[in-house]
This record gives C-alpha cells, structure tokens and sequence, in this order.
C-alpha cells in the first residue's frame, strides 16, 4: 500500500496562487513540517508516486497540494487509508488543529454508502437488470434464489447461510434433529409471555421472552462469566446457533398460542422446522396430524426469500451488539428492536394499518393522488435499495395469486391490489422506480394462509 503523500506537478497551474474553481490555498500551513510530509524515501521532494495499475484511487488534497494513492479492492476503499491524509496547522491546541491533524474523515449519515462488514453470504444486485431487464438479482453463497424458492427446504436455506454450502441428504436431517430435540426453553420463559395480556403486539412479548431465557441462563453470558465466551470458539458459536435458533421457533409459537387462547403443541423429531412451528401453534389436520401441506411450502418460499438481504439496519444492530462479545441472545434482542421501526419492518404494521383506514378499493384513487401531491406517504412502495423491481415481490404475487381468488371477501386485501395495480401503472410512480415492497405483500400470503 503506498499512502505517502507526494507534490502535485504544479497543483495550481503555471505557478498561480489558485487552483481550478477558484480555491485559495490556506496561509497557516506550517512550511516546514509541510516540507517534511511530502518527502519521499527516493528524497526526491518533487517525484510524483503511484501505484501501478488500475485499482488506485488518485487523490489531491486541494488544501496542500499533496498527491494519495489508495488501493481499491472489489470497488471498495478502506475508510483508515484517509487518516494519512493530513494538513499541518500553525494554530496549535485548536479544535481544527486536532481535526486536520489526525487525518480526514469520511462523514455518511445513516450508512448510504458505507460497507462495514466483508461478506460472502448475500448478494443483492439492486441496481443491475437481470435478462429481461425488469428486476434485480439475490445470491445466498452464490445461488441465485431462483434455484433456492420452492426447491429448497427451509433447513437447507439455514444451512447455506450458515455454513456456505447446501447440506447433503445425512447433513440436513442431522441439522433437523439438533433442532427438533433442542430442549424446550425454562418455565420462567412460558410465565413471563403469560404474563401480558393476550392482545399486546407479539415483538415486545417477544424480546420480553428472549430477555427471560437469557438471564435463564447465565452462565452464557460472557460478562457474568468474565470471560469471552464465543469469539474463536467455534464448538461454543456452532452450540448457540442451534439453540438461537431452536428457541426462535419455540418462542414464536409459544407467543402466537399465548394471543390466540390455545396451549402450545410439543415438536415432532420427525418434522421439519417450519412444520414443528405450525405444529407447536396447533396448525394441524386432524386426521394426520401434521401441517397442511400446502401451508409448508408457501412458508418455506416466504421464509427463503427473506432469509437474508444483506446489511439491512436489524443486522447492523445485531453486529453492533455482537461486536462488543455479547452473547447471541442479547444480540438478537437488539436485531428485534430495530426490526420494529418504522422506517423497518414496522413500516409493513404501518402500510396494513392505512389499508385498514381506506377500507374500500372507491378510496384508492384519493390515495394515489394525495401521494403524488406530497401530501401523504404510501407506505409499502418504494425501497431504499432497490430501484427496480424486488424479485421477492415476483415469487410473492405469484404465491398470492394461487392462494387469493378473485372474488375474495378479504376488503384490506383487495384495497392492496388495487392499489398496486393503480401505482405500477401511474407514471408519477413508474418514473421514479417506486416498486411494490416485497415485505409488505408477504404479510398478506400470511393473512391468505
């Protein structure tokens, strides 16, 4: 990496004291220290350094004339390269002195174009156009969800992410079993989702339940252990995702027979994931005992397809949590309070609370227009990354088409259509790239179920 800071070839053009745009060089730079940053290991104070080929990023300091060379590496710089870039300040004990001295910083509110974290899982091509030029593109560990989506169990989805490769026929239904026969969570846990009134939202009951587990068992958690308990222990790291993962499936269904008066089922070894968690909340045949079937598959292509996207704002949370040696519990409670904001997964709550405010499909039109005019926010379209279509929301209509007849009596449903079908057709939307949500037309596959 070659991040010495050399002289521009005559920074200012011919000797002038301004440089293009009109800029004044500063008048306190301090000369000699000034002098003693540019010069190079060749002593030649003049000489013009770079790195050879293409994956450099040329710098010039408009402020001191200086030359950077910073390596790029897949499209990205590493923000700490931009420390050496430095201006020397003859106003000693300053604010600004500290500032420039301790090299630049790159200012990115709300992350828009920072990556913070070096992934291999997940792939999301927001921008780019697939074949027929009309949607983006998702990989997990390469695949592209077209392969995943209904040929896939949920096990094998897991264990991609996880591990970075699909399980064989021996892996996955070892990977089933540790999590069917993970013990049930403690008593305390059942007492405190018991414990709120049965028409409270399920995610604080939810945190409220992991919280109980985690303080259940103390001696997972690091701090009361004094002591990293994770960090380059791959038994203990491997140990706690199935236990994460066990207690999400016995948790959630433990809240949803909490809300809907029913006592929750025990698993089945012999189920997979998604049908112990609609056996444990009691969705089952009577004659067979075992989900419907149909209800399987549809979860199982919901859940792959939002198995993962990336860096979304509840996994920086996590790994904020994570990052310090928390324990997983305590890091997945922090991935749940972020999931619930507006601006987040509550932004779905939000867009189902306004259909239920328009009540009817003769008051889309009214919404539509008071959209364009600034005056309210359509909630359910348009994202942050995507700006063309989600290929979620392909997958999903489809799913929504085979379970919602055209006749249904399902008035919030119908409300939703119309709306898609009023926006995916008004230029106002079109001409931004302002898609349908694919988060916000899951939760109706969930109601169609």
């Amino acid at each position: 990496m070659n991040m010495t800071p050399v002289m521009a070839q005559a920074p200012f053009g011919n000797g002038d004291t301004k440089c293009p745009g009109g800029y004044v060089p500063p008048t306190n730079v301090d000369g000699d220290k000034l002098a003693g940053a540019i010069r190079s290991n060749s002593d030649d104070d003049a000489q013009v350094r770079s790195v050879p080929g293409e994956n450099v990023l040329h710098i010039t300091d408009g402020r001191t004339g200086l030359n950077y060379d910073i390596p790029i590496t897949n499209n990205y710089v590493r923000a700490l390269d931009f420390l050496e870039i430095k201006v020397p300040i003859q106003d000693k004990g300053t604010l600004q002195s500290v500032d420039t001295k301790e090299g630049l910083r790159l200012l990115d509110p709300g992350f828009q174009n920072t990556a913070v974290k070096k992934s291999k899982i997940t792939f999301v091509g927001a921008l780019t156009y697939h074949r027929d030029g009309s949607k983006g593109d998702i990989q997990y560990r390469g695949h592209p969800i077209e392969t995943l989506v209904g040929q896939k169990q949920f096990e094998d989805i897991m264990y991609l992410l996880i591990w970075g490769h699909l399980p064989s026929e021996v892996e996955r239904i070892n990977f089933g079993l540790s999590l069917a026969t993970f013990p049930l969570p403690p008593q305390m846990v059942f007492d405190t989702i018991k414990a709120f009134p049965t028409d409270s939202p399920p995610i604080p009951i939810i945190i409220a339940a992991f919280s109980s587990l985690a303080a259940s068992q103390p001696d997972m958690i690091p701090a009361l252990r004094a002591k990293n308990l994770y960090m380059g222990e791959a038994v203990a790291v491997q140990h706690q995702m199935i236990r994460t993962l066990a207690n999400v499936a016995y948790i959630t269904a433990a809240v949803y027979c909490h809300q809907n008066g029913r006592e929750i089922a025990k698993p089945d070894p012999y189920l997979s994931y998604v049908e112990n968690i609609l056996r444990m909340m009691g969705h089952v045949d009577k004659e067979t005992g075992r989900p419907n079937p149909i209800h399987v598959d549809m979860i199982q292509r919901l859940w792959t397809l939002t198995a993962d996207h990336e860096m979304t704002n509840s996994t920086a949370a996590f790994l904020h949590t994570a990052s310090t040696l928390s324990d997983p519990i305590m890091s997945l409670i922090s991935g749940l309070a972020s999931s619930w904001g507006i601006l987040h997964g509550g932004a779905i709550e939000v867009a189902y609370r306004e259909l239920e405010r328009l009540g009817d499909v003769s008051a889309v039109h009214e919404k539509i227009e008071a959209a364009k005019s600034g005056k309210e926010r359509l909630f359910g379209y348009g994202h942050r990354i995507y700006k063309v279509t989600d290929p979620r929301y392909i997958f999903i209509r489809k799913m929504l088409d085979d379970l919602v007849t055209e006749d249904t009596e399902d008035k919030i449903l119908k409300v939703a259509m119309e709306l898609d079908k009023a926006a995916s057709s008004d230029e106002y939307f079109t001409s931004r790239k302002l898609k349908a949500n694919a988060d916000f037309f899951s939760s109706f596959v969930y109601k169609a179920l």
